[in-house]
């Protein structure tokens, strides 16, 4: 079992950093989560998969976003992602930059998002953000990893 440590966010404003990951992830403003409900509307771009592969995340932890195939034909079509497309993409930028403001760095978020957790039924977090209410299970651990409390 490995261990990652994390830094409690304390004092200051905790989510400016998670927000101002998220603004670059999405490449779009973001002051609440109302912002994120309109960009899914909205559809984003194809880009974001590039973004998020670029913070870390490998092809295969993306494919539950879009399959490869449909994403070369965006690509290739300049088409947005469809809306749950973009939800499911909005999501998981969402639970990386939560992570990476809880771990203090990106490194240490992947490693937690990437190892199996007890309190997912020795699933990994990336495996449970593929849906909604296990991402919502995600987003109840970083809080509590991020006020302190062990996961």
């Amino acid at each position: 079992m490995i261990t990652v440590s994390f830094k409690p966010s304390g004092a200051g404003n905790p989510r400016r950093e998670e927000f101002a990951l998220l603004q670059r992830l999405l490449d779009a403003p973001v002051r609440s989560g109302s912002d994120l409900a309109e960009l899914a509307t909205e559809r984003v771009g194809v880009a974001v998969i590039d973004r998020l592969a670029e913070h870390g995340l490998k092809a295969d932890e993306l494919s539950f976003i879009i399959p490869r195939r449909t994403l070369t034909h965006r690509r290739q079509q300049h088409e947005r992602l469809s809306t749950e497309e973009s939800d499911k993409a909005i999501r998981l930028a969402k639970i990386v930059a939560q992570a990476t403001s809880a771990f203090g760095n990106a490194g240490k978020a992947m490693l937690w998002l990437r190892n199996s957790q007890k309190r997912f039924g020795g699933r990994t977090a990336l495996d449970m953000a593929s849906t909604e209410h296990g991402a919502r299970l995600v987003e109840e651990a970083l809080v509590q990893l991020d006020e302190g409390y062990f996961a």
